[in-house]
């Protein structure tokens, strides 16, 4: 079995409300669950792929527009 690192970025308004990491990944995974499945050659099953885990942190980078001349 491999692994799928996926990363994206979003951006928001401050107004927005809070994004919720969970349902980020109950989506993903109802996405999963209709399009990817795999073969388990131990099972002879197909098994459909699986979120795991996630990471989530509010982006620190902070941004640089340069000026038309120094």
């Amino acid at each position: 079995m491999k692994s799928a690192v996926f990363q994206v970025r979003i951006q928001l308004d401050d107004e927005n409300d809070p994004i919720n990491p969970v349902h980020l990944c109950e989506e993903i995974q109802a996405y999963l669950n209709s399009w990817h499945s795999q073969l388990d050659e131990s099972t002879d099953e197909y098994q459909d792929a699986r979120v795991v885990g996630y990471k989530f942190e509010y982006d620190k980078f902070l941004p640089f527009t340069a000026q038309e001349e120094y």
